[in-house]
């Protein structure tokens, strides 16, 4: 009996064993997600392709499958109800009516959606997939209702690559079938326009904002951001770099939807060195001397010195003018910080100028110092012209017009010969009222750009 109790005891002990054995090496190990039985009969551009007229509603009556790779999903709160898809192909938004689509489908699973009795349209020109539905007695494209996404939406292998496609801009088409929109791509060497924003707004009105970036050359380029994004708080990197987005469009405006603030990846110098274009000013501020912080602003009295002038809806500038200033000898010196040009760079240097009452060649100068101090005689430093009168219209014009002319700009002026150096630039005005110099200039967009 005891024999037999003992072998019992050894078979429970075994079998206990392999059953725990079992149960570990299934936990250690758990089955990844896997493409299903499933295969793609269409590509998304072709898919696209049966959509042919803006703000029609196409609806798929043929069993059409395709698959693509979520490239943007809803996890940053910038999209809703909503993922991009991409295959080689192309791009495409798709609709789902659900919250916190991310946590099933995250970007780097490909998915499969059957297409049959979904409908494809476009809002503004960027292509959706969703559901055809009537609202407020009107057609509309809605988003996949929840409880039918597992019929159309089968989700397949995660941790795919995800890599965006490196364009230009000029590359990027406002056409409903551009091969770009609805896709994740890279834009590189840009900035944003003015880095003191926030990416959307943080008021309680919570609207979406387009912010520009620029590159080097000028180009713009819309960011669009929602006030629920969980980065909308955030202030904007001030440098100049990459960025990663989906490109969509609003009609001809190009626009681009970030999935989170790390696609966004501005670290570097940016394109201008050194840039000023009054925007700080407000109403308030017009016609007060001009004096922002790092600026010397010198004149033989205050009624000579550089103004503030805020016009229009948007125009900030400042102005001189030796009229009403009782000189004969009007030198009016308006001076910038300290501005340090790296080395193995071309800097160029440019500003934009227009005048009103123009009475012949009272003169407005550029020059550069890489001796000034700061101090307020501007004549102990030594002092190099960089401008032009071709430069300046209003340095030889005589219309005396009480209109002030369009702001013209004056193009690069190169500073190779300073680069590795440091420099002040002056804008130095020279007028005389018994010599009937007194034309009014006023100055903005002043930059001091790498190249």
């Amino acid at each position: 009996m005891n024999k037999i109790f003992k072998l019992m005891t050894l078979v429970m002990m075994v079998v206990t064993a392999v059953t725990f054995n079992a149960c570990k090496k299934s936990f250690d190990n758990p089955p990844g997600a896997t493409d299903p039985q499933m295969v793609a009969n269409t590509s998304i551009k072709a898919l696209k392709a049966l959509h042919t007229t803006a703000g029609a509603y196409d609806v798929i009556s043929s069993d059409l499958v395709i698959s693509g790779v979520v490239v943007a999903d809803d996890e940053s709160g910038n999209l809703y109800k909503q993922l991009f898809i991409q295959d080689a192909t192309g791009g495409l938004q798709i609709l789902l009516d659900a919250n916190s689509l991310y946590g099933t489908y995250p970007v780097g699973r490909k998915i499969f959606i059957k297409c049959k009795d979904l409908c494809i349209s476009d809002y503004n020109g960027t292509m959706e997939l969703g559901i055809k539905a009537t609202v407020a007695g009107l057609p509309s494209l809605e988003g996949i209702p929840s409880n039918l996404i597992s019929k159309y939406v089968v989700g397949g292998s995660i941790n795919n690559p995800v890599t965006p496609i490196v364009v230009s801009q000029s590359q990027l088409g406002t056409n409903m079938q551009d091969q770009y929109l609805g896709c994740l791509i890279q834009l590189n060497g840009y900035e944003f326009a003015d880095p003191s924003k926030t990416f959307s707004d943080t008021s309680a009105y919570k609207s979406t904002v387009n912010l520009d970036i620029k590159d080097c050359s000028g180009n713009t380029i819309i960011i669009r951001t929602s006030a629920y994004a969980n980065f909308a708080s955030k202030t904007v990197p001030a440098g100049n770099g990459n960025v990663v987005a989906i490109y969509t469009t609003f009609g001809s405006t190009k626009q681009l939807i970030l999935r989170n603030a790390e696609d966004v990846k501005f670290n570097g110098g940016r394109c201008n060195l050194f840039e000023e274009y009054f925007t700080s000013l407000t109403t308030a501020d017009n016609n007060l001397d001009f004096a922002f912080p790092g600026w010397k602003n010198i004149a033989p009295n205050t009624i000579a010195q550089y103004k503030n002038t805020v016009f229009g809806t948007s125009g900030k500038a400042v102005k001189v003018t030796a009229f009403g200033t009782s000189l004969n000898a009007d030198t009016a010196w308006l001076i910038t910080p300290a501005i340090t040009l790296p080395s193995g760079i071309t800097p160029q240097f440019g500003f934009s100028t227009a005048y009103q009452f123009a009475t012949g060649p009272t003169t407005l100068h550029a020059f550069v110092s890489t001796n000034y101090t700061g101090s307020n005689n501007p004549n102990t430093a030594t002092w190099t012209q960089i401008t032009t009168n071709a430069q300046i219209p209003g340095n030889t014009a005589t219309n005396n017009s009480s209109t002030y002319s369009s702001f013209a700009n004056t193009g690069n002026i190169s500073l190779a010969a300073y680069a590795g150096q440091t420099i002040n630039i002056a804008f130095k005005y020279t007028g005389s009222v018994s010599g009937g110099r007194t034309t009014n200039f006023e100055i903005d967009d002043i930059r001091v750009t790498r190249q």
